[in-house]
């Protein structure tokens, strides 16, 4: 067997084994999208409104006194339900916390002087990465599923096109796998991890929409949202939930994929740094 699927599996044995896995990261981001969803307003089960042509009327005014009406025809789009924000909002937030449990598994390689022992065959130090990337991306994009599948089961949220959310959950595990790579190699320790985290998941969170709704942002948080990872991929559900064209996802997850790979190119550049203790 490859190295780098015995890495992804290893990483994917131990998060299975772990009840945090199932009581935080998915039954807690389910229960927020209940209770933020109806707090906010009514669930997506009943939408406030459908896609569909609008007629505008006016009266075009003429010097003999008659008027001749004028109607244009507006492409109104499908509405975002506060249900349906806040499961893509909880849904993206919650893969960080996904996403930092197996960084814990970089910091063990560290200490144990595994890394020492890969890092000596340069193909070998690559597949340890591709490994361990595929492996927190595997466990984001199921975990964001299951959260998926569960918010359509009990609230009726509806996500659109399945295939187009599938490729954007896949692209965003990707690059936060890979960012998240680089905070584990960056780590000295489990403590050092933890201290990563917090300010990832708030500071994220918070600039990428996922705590509250950008729409009352400042112009330059807007910004900034545009083009955080989690704001990318939130931006994308919503584009699906709203009917976008095809385009607009493949903006956003081309923005996705750079990040991933920038991420990944300073991650192995950190791997391939670390001296022999």
């Amino acid at each position: 067997m490859n190295l780098w699927i015995r890495f992804m599996m290893l990483d994917i044995r131990l998060l299975a084994r772990d009840k945090v896995f199932y009581y935080k990261l998915i039954l807690l981001p389910i229960a927020l999208i209940f209770i933020l969803g109806t707090i906010f307003g009514p669930s997506s089960s009943s939408p406030t409104s459908n896609s569909g042509d609008t007629a505008y009327q006016v009266n075009l005014g003429m010097d003999n006194g008659m008027a001749i009406p004028i109607e244009w025809v507006m492409y109104e789009k499908q509405s975002v339900s506060p249900m349906q924000y806040e499961a893509a909002a909880m849904t993206v937030l919650f893969s960080f916390l996904t996403s930092f449990e197996l960084a814990h598994s970089l910091v063990r390689d560290k200490l144990n002087n595994t890394l020492d022992r890969i890092r000596w065959a340069p193909t070998q130090i690559l597949q340890y990465l591709v490994g361990k990337l595929l492996g927190i991306t595997l466990a984001i994009v199921v975990q964001m599923t299951i959260v998926i599948l569960c918010s359509w089961l009990l609230f009726r949220v509806s996500w659109g096109h399945i295939p187009a959310v599938l490729g954007v959950t896949f692209i965003y595990g990707l690059a936060i796998g890979s960012l998240v790579l680089c905070c584990g190699f960056l780590a000295k320790d489990h403590a050092a991890i933890s201290s990563f985290a917090a300010p990832v998941l708030y500071g994220l969170g918070f600039l990428g929409g996922s705590f509250f709704n950008t729409d009352g942002f400042p112009l330059v948080l807007k910004k900034i949202q545009e083009w955080t990872p989690n704001g990318k991929a939130i931006n994308a559900y919503l584009h699906i939930f709203q009917g976008d064209s095809l385009s607009t996802l493949v903006w956003d997850m081309m923005c996705l994929s750079v990040v991933a790979v920038l991420f990944f190119a300073l991650a192995l550049r950190l791997a391939s740094k670390r001296k022999v203790g």
